[in-house]
């Protein structure tokens, strides 16, 4: 592909895995990832750096095999405000290394004629007063005002969930930053999501949908490996993600209440609100910031998979999970509408719906064969959303875009 276009990436950390800037070195057309922090093993300046500042845990992982140190360009500003996020927490260093990002690739663009494809929280600098096109938007999350405004109704619904809501990254910016990230909508000509909830979020800001592309995520089925469950004297339901309401942890517990010989296992991270447990007498077991080994042990132990969230991006571990093999149970709010056929490989349900949740799960419970014939679809399903294939489609739309 020597007379493909090529572009720069920009975003912080290791977003999904480096596979958007890992598809386009695959394809010759990678000028340059900007990012805040990229260590081979052999950067021995960078980890002497960071070990010493008692980080090295948190920031030694930012590397990716195919992915040569050469076609990164790390901004080091945007690495100092990184530093000074890891040892403060606070979220205006996270901020102010988002907007460094973007200038730095702004500059890059400017002087070599490159397009960019930002993600968001990047793309606001990197596209404000730059000619070169086109300009892509990936926007891994939805869109703010779409956030807070599903956001805000649940507080209103339910005033139990304000405490753990108002926690979220949403609620903690200045006016300034809220203004950044709504406009960066306004400066793109192209924009990619991972899942419709995504795409939605932007029609609901009056972008036009023929200029978004879904591309789902990918998962690691090397990893996550099909195992067949065993019927128990208690039907396991695990639940994985931070203990808040925005994940609709609430949704679950009410659901479960109504059921007999059930237990819960909590695999939480992030926020952790155990407030939210109180008053439930069936067994939960709560596992914190535990290892991926452990995480894929307790996936192939339970029996089904229940992500009841109010609004996610995409959930990741819902590919995780179906590719262990269970049935997941999944909002509208997810990913689940585009890599789950209903009642097949999983269920799609309606945010809120807690009797919803309590049919099917009983259902399962009553006829447990449904959880292997089920969640043996959902393996297969799972394995045509492998990481090879979200690095193809967004290459071929890329290219699309520039033709």
């Amino acid at each position: 592909m020597t007379n493909a276009k090529s572009y720069i990436i920009v975003h912080a950390g290791r977003r999904d895995d480096y596979q958007m800037a890992l598809a386009l070195h695959e394809h010759g057309q990678l000028f340059c990832l900007v990012t805040e922090a990229y260590f081979p093993l052999d950067c021995l300046f960078f980890n002497k750096i960071v070990s010493f500042l008692g980080i090295k845990k948190k920031l030694n992982l930012r590397f990716k095999e195919g992915l040569p140190s050469k076609k990164v360009i790390v901004s080091y500003s945007a690495f100092v405000f990184e530093l000074l996020f890891q040892l403060t927490k606070n979220v205006s260093f996270d901020k102010r290394k988002g907007y460094a990002l973007g200038l730095k690739a702004k500059k890059i663009s400017q002087k070599n004629n490159i397009s960019i494809i930002a993600v968001n929280t990047c793309a606001y600098d990197a596209f404000l007063n730059n000619k070169v096109e086109p300009k892509v938007l990936f926007q891994f999350h939805p869109h703010i005002s779409y956030v807070t405004t599903i956001f805000d109704e649940e507080i209103r619904l339910n005033p139990k969930s304000k405490k753990s809501l108002k926690q979220e990254y949403e609620y903690s910016l200045s006016n300034d930053a809220i203004e950044k990230l709504r406009n960066e909508i306004n400066l793109a000509t192209n924009y990619i999501c991972a899942s419709s909830v995504t795409k939605r979020s932007l029609e609901f800001e009056g972008v036009n949908t023929r200029l978004i592309k879904v591309v789902p995520y990918g998962v690691d089925v090397s990893k996550f490996q099909y195992v067949k469950r065993e019927e128990q004297d208690f039907f396991n339901v695990i639940f994985i993600g931070s203990l808040n309401q925005r994940k609709g942890i609430s949704y679950l517990l009410e659901a479960m209440r109504k059921l007999s010989n059930v237990s819960l296992t909590i695999v939480g991270r992030g926020i952790f609100d155990e407030n939210l447990l109180s008053g439930y007498d069936f067994p939960i077991e709560v596992f914190k910031n535990v290892t991926q080994d452990v995480l894929i042990e307790k996936l192939q132990k339970a029996h089904c998979f229940v992500l009841p969230s109010i609004l996610e991006g995409f959930g990741q571990v819902i590919l995780e999970a179906m590719a262990t093999g269970i049935p997941v149970i999944a909002t509208e709010n997810t990913a689940a509408l585009d890599v789950i056929t209903n009642a097949k490989d999983g269920f799609v349900i309606p945010i809120r719906n807690t009797q919803e949740i309590t049919t099917i799960i009983n259902e399962l419970q009553t006829n447990f064969s449904l959880v292997n014939s089920i969640g043996y679809q959902a393996h297969l399903t799972a394995q045509k959303y492998n990481w090879e294939k979200f690095r193809s489609t967004f290459v071929q739309h890329i290219n699309s875009i520039s033709q």
